[in-house]
């Protein structure tokens, strides 16, 4: 399993490749060695670092996450994997500054690890291939910590992040 480094961080020099096509299905996930399936995902911030972009989930509305999703056996790293979601799901590119490491989440009967990035967002979109399925927002700590409610994965993330207070 791919461990997600918490010193002497590198963001890879993999371009995106940006598909108006959303990746669907499970065929391709990666599970850990305790059968725990792989979650990318990023914490979007401007460039002051004083909001974060969080996006509308699809299967609760009203409900607000930040971009994440399965990385797959076909992406090199989970860097790569999380810079895919943040595009398919909040239409956002940027330079991934660090990794926020490993958050294991055991709400459900299928356990995940979700292995989190921060980006500073240098491009948002006006297009994107979740765009009718999402909304998307700009918002100060405080309201997204608010808004992730049961979520402890998503304000564990937030917290490792170098976003102002």
């Amino acid at each position: 399993m791919a461990q997600a480094s918490m010193t002497s961080y590198q963001p890879s020099s993999s371009t995106h490749n940006r598909s108006m096509e959303a990746r669907v299905g499970r065929t391709k996930q990666r599970y850990g060695p305790d059968g725990s399936r792989l979650v990318a995902g990023i914490v979007p911030l401007n460039s002051d670092k004083t909001k974060v972009l969080i996006i509308e989930s699809t299967r609760k509305p009203n409900c607000w996450v930040l971009p994440k999703g399965g990385w797959e056996t076909d992406e090199e790293n989970a860097e790569t994997a999380a810079q895919r979601e943040a595009w398919e799901e909040a239409g956002i590119t940027g330079k991934v500054t660090k990794a926020l490491g490993q958050i294991r989440d055991n709400r459900t009967t299928a356990k995940a690890i979700y292995l989190f990035f921060e980006m500073k967002v240098e491009e948002e979109l006006t297009e994107w291939p979740e765009m009718k399925k999402r909304k998307r927002k700009w918002v100060a700590y405080k309201e997204a910590a608010e808004k992730f409610g049961s979520r402890s994965e998503m304000l564990d993330a937030l917290e490792r992040s170098s976003i102002k207070r």
